[in-house]
């Protein structure tokens, strides 16, 4: 199979030239490695005045040219990682703008250090009378800096887009979310959230992730793959192949915020997930509004054709669950049964 190209990595980075020589210690290499000859590695030494380096280790030497040397006689070009030396430049970058610009955290970093955490909210489920059970959760990644600070996923998924890292990120959340919750005693339903647009041909991007579960103690009624971002698909054909590949390995899949944007009612029986979760614009304050309360049940008569499972998402007030309740949402999640927290250490 052809490399995907939204999974390559080391590809973008800066060709930096200077008018004197660069000694190697600056450059952040060992005196015995031969990167002259080697076009794989993370620096490429092309003369003793013009090297390129790769985003990661890059960004990763800022600090240190910064306190050492003087970057802002440099001349820096983003640039792909170079096949032979181009004989045009695009224009350069200022190193204040380097300095702005510089990534808050660095994906390939956070991921090489297992630094993703999952958090879980619960999914509850409501019964005839006023009693509820948690059915299961939704995993919802955070990033864990080295200080201890908690990345929240806007962070994450916003420099995963502009260090083109999405797919890696993507992909180690999924995989953080299954190794979180193996070897867990209780039996519940986990959703898992997964970017479309980064899968290229599902058996080859999915290979870890159905890895991952292979080596689990999950099952495969126990995982729900939940679809998000799927505004972003051009290509509605491509989604659906994905989605079938999760069904045909055992898995059921969610469509998110639908209602809203393009998660359209004809969207929800193209696809026909087998759950749909109500977006929380028709959840919020919908005992109050007769037209939410109208979306509500559109949305629910068009799951009943499919044979889909309603979940309102963004429960945060009694009235809007009992309201919700009687319309047919047995399936509810927000804050009214909790909030987003790290999962309990494993006893």
């Amino acid at each position: 199979m052809p490399a995907c190209p939204v999974c390559l990595s080391g590809t973008s980075g800066f060709l930096i030239q200077s008018d004197t020589p660069f000694r190697r210690e600056i450059l952040g290499i060992g005196k015995k490695e031969n990167l002259l000859v080697s076009r794989d590695g993370p620096v490429i030494l092309w003369s003793d005045r013009t090297v390129w380096i790769d985003e990661g280790h890059f960004y990763g030497m800022i600090e240190f040219w910064e306190r050492y040397c003087s970057p802002g006689s440099w001349r820096f070009y983003r640039l792909d990682r170079p096949q032979a030396l181009p004989s045009s430049l695009p224009d350069p970058v200022a190193w204040g703008w380097i300095l702005e610009h510089r990534p808050r955290v660095w994906i390939d970093t956070l991921i090489e250090r297992g630094a993703i955490r999952m958090f879980r909210q619960p999914i509850v489920e409501l019964g005839k009378n006023e009693g509820c059970r948690t059915i299961g959760y939704e995993l919802l990644a955070r990033g864990e800096e080295e200080s201890g600070e908690i990345l929240p996923p806007l962070v994450l998924i916003r420099e995963a887009r502009s260090q083109n890292r999405l797919f890696h990120l993507d992909r180690a959340c999924r995989i953080s979310a299954i190794r979180t919750v193996t070897d867990r005693p209780e039996n519940f339903v986990y959703f898992i959230n997964f970017i479309p647009s980064v899968i290229y041909v599902a058996e080859h991007c999915l290979e870890t992730t159905m890895a991952a579960i292979r080596d689990s103690t999950l099952t495969p009624d126990q995982i729900v793959f939940e679809v998000t971002e799927s505004e972003i698909v051009e290509d509605p054909e491509h989604l659906k192949s994905i989605l079938t590949f999760y069904r045909k390995n055992g898995f059921r899949y969610a469509l998110d915020d639908v209602g809203e944007g393009y998660n359209t009612i004809e969207r929800l029986r193209f696809l026909e997930p087998d759950i749909i979760k109500l977006d929380r614009k028709w959840v919020s304050g919908v005992h109050k509004h007769p037209e939410k309360q109208e979306k509500a049940k559109e949305v629910l008569d068009a799951a009943r054709e499919t044979g889909s499972v309603c979940l309102a998402e963004g429960v945060e007030e009694p009235e809007e669950a009992l309201l919700l309740k009687q319309i047919g949402y047995t399936w509810q999640q927000g804050y009214l049964y909790g909030k987003p927290e790290p999962f309990p250490d494993r006893r």
